[in-house]
């Protein structure tokens, strides 16, 4: 498929006679700069050249219309101009998962296909709620909110070992009322 297809299919058919006349103005520009780059450096490089017939002259260092660099010229003043479009359109289509829901695919049916994708961006709108609403509470509290100093990850191991050795006692006790001290004099 050549650039100019591929431009109008993303464009329409609206578009397609901007399409041919930028694609027209950018091979001008291409050719005509072209030409005066290879007129220049023959004129620096090789000024005998100026003197002979066009038959005398290399094809590749002729300047007509239809030869070699003129027509590399025209291609690449068009690749610019199609490049140039084909990018601007890449600009325009900005869209984040924020902005659509994400498709999975077809079921075969638009009324299925429909209904799940706004059954999707609930949830992902419920998400972001919820989200928030996390972000709120944690901004509430003062202090430290994204992630734990090493202050408090040692007083946390501390109340948790405190609190296992008093479970431990507890459990001790409980166990010498029960079944004694073990002792028997």
């Amino acid at each position: 498929m050549s650039t100019k297809a591929k431009l109008l299919a993303m464009a329409g058919t609206k578009l397609g006679g901007f399409l041919d006349e930028a694609l027209t103005i950018g091979g001008k520009v291409g050719q005509s700069a072209a030409t005066a780059a290879l007129n220049y450096g023959r004129g620096k490089f090789a000024p005998e050249l100026a003197d002979m017939a066009t038959k005398e002259i290399p094809k590749f260092l002729r300047n007509s219309p239809s030869s070699v660099v003129p027509q590399i010229g025209k291609l690449a003043g068009q690749a610019a101009v199609g490049g140039g479009l084909l990018y601007g359109a890449s600009l325009l289509d900005q869209q984040s998962e924020y902005t659509q829901p994400i498709s999975q695919g077809s079921t075969g049916s638009t009324d299925v296909d429909k209904f799940l994708m706004s059954q999707q961006l609930q949830n992902q709108k419920f998400m972001n709620d919820m989200a928030l609403q996390q972000a709120r509470a944690e901004s509430r509290i003062p202090g430290r909110q994204y992630g734990v100093g090493a202050y408090d990850q040692a007083r946390a191991e501390k109340e948790l070992t405190e609190a296992g050795e008093v479970t431990n006692r507890e459990v001790k006790d409980i166990a010498r009322m029960i079944y004694g001290t073990g002792l028997r004099a």
